[in-house]
């Protein structure tokens, strides 16, 4: 490397680290921590390359100059790595880290992969088996790994929802699972954003439904050390979601705040403090979910959708919005449309714009390149490349164009202000969903097929990444934070909660605020003592809440879900019911420690009983899991009494989940059925069951050392003696070795409820 490709390097990863330098088991460990010539990598003070799928200037653009104008398939240093993905690499200190799947049906499994970046020989490889998602036709690895530039550590999301990092050499340093810990949701398109590394935090932008005020569906951000996974606070900024939202965020500066600006799943594009996640503003602009990521152009937010537009009947929009001028406020501001610089109805369903100087570059969904004046949203010229486009989107690096087609197509294209001339076409294997990524002289493309790396450039860099402002000066502390902010802790568990203090603009002033007041600590079965020590009794009782901390008139809050953490039982027969306040029938809430359980389950009476029911009032709500449960438990085994409502033609399903795996009685099919991802690993036996009449379930998942397994239930009516011989037993290849336990029902158009009553887990060791 000569001397100014390291000074330039360098200055990229000053920038980048004062910008961006920000649980449940996986399924598998690395294959190997070697690098090809057997050495681990050492961590690393700076850390230089593509480091997120957006690229140094967060817009799609490179820094290189040099770079190839025609490339080849099987050419001169160039390479190709057999793996099926959705989604963009990124490269890091001579290593490439890409998500793909491999597989079909029970043998499929995500994968991230760590790839020499001159040879594409894999380093070392980790695997996710996919659980309790509602991915259909394999939309499996759309997440983009993200590396942090200050520790060299790559973190990524797997489809069902496990938020991971790891070294460069793959060592896992922690893990979060989304869906049994903060209610993720998942939707058939399988869409899955990418984390954002920032300062210490690192930020996931999902939809989820979780417990208390976080009950209702939203799009939400949630913060964690990125050293520690530790949860440091959550967002939620925007309104209902119609559709799942992957957008990436984008960092910026406003009234001397760090900001994040994204799309929501509910239409809204929308402004938060990225230090503390305080809502700013929100601008609607559509009907369904936004995927796109935004640019930031001068004091404007750009975005594109491909939904029903807000304020007319048409679909898709791009639109220019003022982000620089919204008035300080008490809480979130709703911008209107006299915000707006320009609109045009170009139309995106998941495909973001590149920006290069004032001119943006778009695929839109009938597959048209456009190039658009970003001060005025005139289209300059477009041409047609293929049939059509979903989520791939272009890169730019010296004066080229590198724009992947849904059909598989890639192009590379120099633009001028009147035309957009085509150096190459070139047809790859499978269908490209991601967008490229750009470094040292090579450029990436990953398909539905396999991940490409093509050479022919100098990677030279010209230039640093575009600065996005200095903070305000450090003010006087305000609010307090406590740390973890929002955690699900088992019975018998202790943890050192700490606080710290924060200014205005959401900077920490202490990071180790002394002589507190602790409240709404829960009393039964917990002691916490002034430091902040928290010690949870095995006998505790299971709650949710919100607890609060004073200091020097100052105020902050956490969340905390305490589950049960050995073997326990649930009857519910120490219920209040109370009228509902829609109809009047007699019900109660479901426990408070169920995540997204309050719109899905009541308690009911039935035949002198008190038992949970499924809720018929939400239409949304048909099919619903709910853990009740810690993520981490394991090897245990589950009894429940389950009863449907039907007539002669219909009835409803219902059953429990272990480890992960769903065990139910499914009403229409009349069948005793195992799965996990419906799609991919379903095993069921005939069983004939009656409407009206009480059933019993149990069920097991046995371990083996090889890593398969076998999950077995039976079931008999309730009463009768309990058959020895399991009704069903699936064998698994990858069995889920922890997991949840939870609840399941499913009621077809929510016609017939589903009845659960007498919960048990107990350790298979007892």
């Amino acid at each position: 490397m000569n001397h100014k490709v390291f000074l330039a390097l360098t200055a990229s990863v000053a920038f980048l680290t004062s910008a961006f330098a920000g649980c449940e088991q996986a399924e598998s460990v690395s294959s190997s921590a070697n690098s090809p010539s057997g050495t681990k990598q050492n961590p690393v003070a700076k850390t230089t390359g593509w480091l997120s799928w957006r690229g140094p200037n967060q817009n799609g653009t490179s820094l290189e100059k040099g770079l190839p104008g025609k490339v080849e398939i099987g050419g001169e240093k160039s390479w190709s790595f057999q793996l099926s993905g959705r989604a963009t690499p990124v490269i890091a200190n001579g290593r490439v880290y890409a998500m793909g799947y491999e597989g079909t049906e029970a043998e499929l499994e995500e994968v991230i992969v760590c790839l020499d970046e001159n040879t594409g020989k894999k380093i070392w490889e980790h695997r996710f088996t996919d659980f309790l998602s509602d991915i259909i036709y394999y939309r499996f690895a759309i997440s983009s790994p993200t590396v942090d530039p200050e520790t060299g550590n790559v973190t990524c999301m797997s489809t069902s929802g496990l938020l991971v990092c790891f070294t460069a050499d793959g060592k896992l340093v922690w893990e979060r699972s989304m869906m049994s810990e903060y209610g993720r949701l998942t939707f058939p398109n399988g869409r899955t954003g990418a984390p954002i590394i920032l300062g210490d935090q690192c930020i996931m932008h999902t939809p989820t439904s979780g417990w208390g005020p976080q009950g209702p569906a939203r799009s939400r951000f949630f913060a964690f050390d990125k050293k520690t996974g530790t949860p440091l606070w959550t967002s939620t900024p925007g309104g209902p979601p119609k559709d799942a939202s992957f957008s990436f965020p984008v960092v910026g500066m406003e009234n001397g705040k760090r900001v994040l600006y994204a799309g929501l799943a509910g239409g809204y594009l929308v402004c938060i403090n990225a230090l503390n996640g305080d809502p700013i503003w929100r601008f609607r602009l559509a009907i369904g979910g936004l995927s796109s990521s935004v640019v930031k152009y001068k004091d404007t937010i750009i975005t594109i959708n491909g939904k029903e537009n807000i304020d007319n009947s048409k679909i898709g929009r791009m639109v220019s919005v003022r982000c620089d001028s919204q008035p300080e406020g008490k809480g979130q501001i709703d911008v209107t449309k006299t915000n707006e610089v320009w609109r045009n109805d170009l139309m995106a369903f998941t495909s973001s714009p590149v920006l290069v100087g004032n001119r943006l570059y778009q695929t839109v969904h009938h597959g048209e390149l456009h190039c658009i004046d970003a001060d005025s949203g005139k289209s300059l010229w477009h041409a047609k490349l293929a049939p059509d486009q979903i989520h791939a989107s272009p890169a730019y690096g010296d004066g080229k164009l590198y724009v992947p087609m849904n059909n598989g197509t890639f192009f590379i294209i120099e633009p001028s202000d009147k035309e957009g001339k085509i150096l190459q076409k070139l047809q790859l294997e499978g269908d490209c969903l991601g967008a490229p990524a750009i470094a040292n002289g090579r450029i990436y493309v990953h398909t539905t097929a396999k991940l490409y790396s093509f050479a022919g450039g100098t990677g030279e860099i010209a230039g640093t990444p575009d600065a996005i402002g200095e903070m305000a000066a450090k003010g006087p502390a305000v609010r307090l934070q406590i740390i973890p902010a929002d955690i699900a802790l088992k019975t018998g568990d202790s943890i050192q909660f700490r606080v710290r203090s924060l200014d205005a603009n959401g900077q920490v002033v202490d990071e180790n605020v002394k002589k507190v007041t602790w409240k709404n600590v829960p009393s039964d079965g917990v002691a916490m003592d002034e430091s902040g020590k928290m010690v949870i009794a095995s006998s505790a009782a299971s709650t949710a809440g919100v607890m609060t901390v004073e200091a020097n008139g100052m105020k902050g809050s956490a969340r905390l879900r305490i589950v049960p953490g050995g073997n326990f039982t649930e009857n519910f027969e120490d219920v209040v019911l109370k009228p509902h306040p829609k109809d009047g029938h007699a019900f109660s809430f479901p426990r408070a420690h169920w995540p997204g359980a309050k719109p899905k389950w009541e308690i009911l009476e039935l035949d002198g009983e008190k038992v949970v029911a499924k809720a018929l009032l939400n239409p949304l709500f048909q099919r619903t899991i709910t853990n009740i449960g810690h993520p981490d438990a394991s090897n245990y085994t589950m009894q429940m009494d389950v009863r449907s409502d039907g007539n002669r033609r219909t009835m409803s399903s219902a059953g429990m989940v272990n480890q992960r795996y769903q065990i139910a009685l499914s009403g229409n099919y009349q069948e005793l059925e195992v799965s996990s991802n419906m799609e991919l690993y379903r095993k069921a036996v005939p069983y004939k069951w009656k409407r009206h009449t009480w059933y019993t379930i149990k069920s097991r998942v046995d371990v083996n050392k090889d890593g398969s397994g076998f999950i077995r239930a039976k079931v008999w009516l309730r009463g009768e003696k309990e058959p020895e011989a399991w009704t069903v037993e699936a064998p698994h290849s990858h069995i889920h070795k922890k997991g949840a336990p939870g609840i399941y029902g499913f009621a077809l158009q929510n016609r017939f409820r589903v009845y659960i009553d007498n919960i048990s887990v107990k350790s298979n060791n007892d």
